[in-house]
């Protein structure tokens, strides 16, 4: 596996994909605001300004996206998970921008605005940012799968944790780094291809060997990083391996110990050149918890309101397909574990057990013909816009689980209980959705230390662009 970047042109690629990533962004703005000014002229009304004099304005604009997105540090290489916040940064962004050219404006008495005009600019500049950045992103993925844009490198541990990190690092190819297999200190391990249901390379991963095989499997495959992924190992085995990195000249990156315990809650800080690794607690505002009910009431309202025909058509074609109820109803563990009646569309055949592990097939016999569609499209999720209103769950957040599973949760999975659960969430729109929830609790955690209203609208999109392209459960 070659990058196939001359070793020349290697330095530059990051300033070169960051500097393409700022052109599209200005041009995007730029194209945004004449977009704004013929919608308005063409409505009719005179035009405030002639094209050669907007193009001040124009200039004006381009000039104060650029600066917030610099700010906002839109166009650093690390990626969040599943770029959420990037999309957060650009709603934050779009809104900073635009105060700051309103307040350009008013000190610049010769310019004279149509609030119609700036209006369509400035939300179609985030739509365009968007779709803008969510087409880089694809690129990036392109140029990741055909070598243009990887370093090599090797993930110590094929455990767990290990898998874990190579599916991230498969899933932010902007980072420009592509897994190429494991090394590990287990001997039965050595020659095994470790396989991915989702979210990780295809053909799966080999096991090349353990520390002694390391200088070769470097030098073969021109391994640039080690990612030490193996949280429960010693001090002393975790040195062992950072030495012979450093021997070998190769980078290297470790998983802190205590990892299960620590994921998420940690922030890394110094205190007179001493590193420290520092507890971090988060808790709620009023006005985010409120902003929040609020939209959660609103929208379930609304689309319980202009959803019913649909609502009663599902109903229909459910009970032509099969016997038994319209609705499933199921307990399922809420806010503080606090159990309530989770509602959903019938997917399964009414003689499948009522609390068995949710199927990993669309070929599961328990689905039923209209379940099979709901389910592929996440159609059947929506009666829990009822929960919703009654509010037991809400819009965003944590997928509630069975209360035999919440029984077995250890401590850091119990953490998922500490916000109210969600129709949609990271999990849900992450590529190991057909994986269980308890296995990927780092999702959850993501979200509830980050948990915001505009974290909360990022997400909302991203799941309505997947139920729009078909992708749903199993």
């Amino acid at each position: 596996m070659v990058n196939r970047i001359p070793p020349r042109l290697r330095p530059y690629y990051a300033f070169l994909i960051t500097l393409a990533q700022t052109v599209a962004d200005l041009s995007a703005v730029a194209v945004s605001f004449w977009f704004g000014y013929y919608v308005y002229i063409g409505s009719g009304a005179p035009a405030p300004q002639t094209p050669s004099e907007y193009w001040l304005i124009v200039a004006m604009a381009v000039g104060c996206y650029f600066l917030i997105f610099r700010i906002l540090n839109l166009y650093e290489r690390e990626i969040s998970l599943l770029n959420v916040e990037e999309l957060k940064k650009i709603f934050m962004a779009t809104i900073w921008a635009s105060f700051l050219f309103f307040g350009l404006a008013f000190y610049i008495r010769s310019v004279s605005l149509s609030r119609i005009m700036i209006t369509v600019s400035i939300v179609t500049a985030g739509l365009l940012v968007y779709l803008e950045r969510i087409l880089f992103y694809r690129l990036h993925i392109w140029f990741h799968e055909n070598g243009f844009s990887r370093e090599n490198v090797l993930v110590y541990g094929a455990g767990y944790v290990g898998k874990h990190l190579v599916k991230r690092l498969s899933s932010s190819p902007g980072l420009g780094y592509l897994p190429i297999g494991f090394m590990d200190d287990d001997s039965q391990r050595f020659g095994q291809i470790v396989t991915f249901k989702d979210g990780g390379p295809r053909h799966g991963l080999l096991v090349f060997g353990g520390l002694d095989d390391l200088e070769r499997v470097v030098k073969e495959n021109q391994v640039r990083e080690v990612f030490i992924a193996m949280p429960n190992a010693t001090y002393e085995r975790n040195l062992e391996i950072i030495n012979k990195c450093r021997a070998l000249g190769v980078s290297f990156s470790i998983v802190p110990n205590a990892y299960q315990q620590f994921v998420q809650k940690i922030s890394a800080t110094e205190i007179g050149g001493i590193p420290l690794l520092r507890n971090k607690s988060r808790k709620d505002t009023l006005g985010y918890l409120v902003a929040k009910r609020v939209l959660d009431f609103f929208i379930s309202s609304l689309l319980i309101v202009a959803l019913s025909p649909l609502l009663m058509v599902f109903s229909i074609l459910i009970k032509i397909d099969s016997r038994g109820p319209v609705i499933f109803k199921q307990k399922r563990v809420g806010l503080r574990g606090k159990e309530f009646s989770f509602y959903k569309f019938r997917t399964m055949r009414v003689d499948a057990p009522k609390y068995a592990l949710t199927p990993q097939s669309t070929d599961d016999p328990r689905i039923t013909r209209v379940g099979r569609w709901l389910r592929r499209t996440s159609l059947d999720e929506l009666p829990q816009l009822f929960n919703v209103f009654r509010g037991d769950m809400s819009l965003v957040g944590p997928r509630p689980e069975m209360p035999f599973i919440v029984e077995k949760y250890d401590e850091l999975q119990r953490e998922r209980l500490s916000v109210k659960p969600g129709i949609t969430g990271v999990w849900q729109i992450s590529c190991v959705r057909g994986e269980p929830i308890h296995e990927n609790v780092e999702y959850d955690l993501f979200y509830i230390e980050h948990r915001s209203m505009l974290l909360d609208i990022a997400i909302l999109l991203k799941t309505i662009a997947g139920v729009v392209r078909g992708i749903g459960a199993v």
